[in-house]
């Protein structure tokens, strides 16, 4: 098999995965690159619309009218930046990972954004709420079209031709089929100052090693690639980027939502079966992998050269 994203025919390992978010028993064939570590799907499925099913978790949303209050609040807090022993509670009791890589970049209230796979929105609703008002997402999976309070389309981003100073991807990129070709329509789409926001899952972390198949975020068979920090620098240099920021992100889920796999338990199974010390140790393992680049999800920026 040839590398998608380095194109070497080195392959270190394949590995035969079944669905576990939805305990499909088809198996899907992925391969390891000897090169630039990525981990691959050997063949696309054929009709991906089988394997996102009404109630997939970037789809929908349930919240309680409270939550979404406490959740607006939170938002306003971190866009304030109110101290730092408050943000930091904040960023580990309800986490809004998405809106925190944004602001990060200090985008203008007028910055045009175009959120990629948005789902049902939830990026969109925390930056809206804060005065971005010129955003649009798309999703080629969406439920439903609407226009207001902004434009939710069901469309890929090949059929976009508008110009924007933001691209995000937040946990998206790793279901696209071909990177290059994405990156190169995403620098005709951007101004000449314009980022891409990547959050994705990584494969160079400590989660993956322990876990193996059992990691969360292998997510077969959504998850196309898993990529590596090697990788993007490959990415980024062929498709006329600079990476200008590379930071892990992850939190408890990587351990949660691995170990209930471990235990043959759904993805749904409650974290009510783990104790209040499992929790904490979960957490405070997160945070140190994060401060040691080992974490199992990243955010990179790319700025057009």
């Amino acid at each position: 098999m040839v590398c998608r994203i380095c194109h070497s025919s080195q392959n270190k390992n394949t590995f035969s995965v079944n669905d576990k978010m939805f305990g499909g028993t088809e198996k899907f064939e992925y391969f390891e690159c000897s090169d630039c570590g990525t981990l691959q799907i050997s063949d696309f499925p054929k009709d991906m619309s089988l394997f996102y099913p009404d109630n997939y978790y970037s789809l929908k949303s349930d919240l309680k009218t409270k939550d979404k209050i406490v959740q607006k609040l939170r938002d306003y807090i971190f866009y304030y930046n109110f101290p730092g022993f408050l943000l930091k509670k904040l960023s580990v009791k309800i986490p809004n990972l998405a809106l925190e890589a944004f602001l990060k970049i200090k985008p203008s209230k007028a910055a045009k954004v175009l959120d990629v796979g948005c789902g049902e929105g939830k990026f969109l609703k925390s930056i809206f709420g804060l005065g971005y008002k010129n955003i649009i997402g798309i999703d080629p999976f969406a439920i439903k079209t609407i226009e207001k309070p902004f434009p939710i389309r069901r469309k890929s981003l090949e059929e976009i031709i508008e110009k924007f100073d933001v691209i995000a991807f937040n946990h998206v990129f790793e279901h696209v089929e071909n990177l290059h070709e994405t990156l190169q329509k995403c620098y005709n789409l951007l101004d000449n100052n314009g980022k891409i926001i990547i959050r994705v899952p990584v494969k160079d972390s400590v989660a993956f090693e322990k876990y193996g198949e059992n990691w969360v975020q292998w997510d077969a068979p959504r998850h196309f690639h898993l990529l590596t920090k090697k990788a993007f620098q490959i990415l980024a240099e062929k498709n006329r980027f600079q990476i200008t920021s590379y930071y892990n992100d992850s939190y408890k889920f990587q351990f949660t939502g691995s170990e209930k796999y471990l235990r043959k338990l759904t993805y749904l199974t409650s974290n009510k079966i783990f104790n209040a010390e499992e929790i904490k140790h979960f957490i405070k393992e997160s945070q140190d992998l994060n401060k040691l680049g080992r974490g199992d999800q990243i955010v990179v920026v790319l700025s057009k050269i």
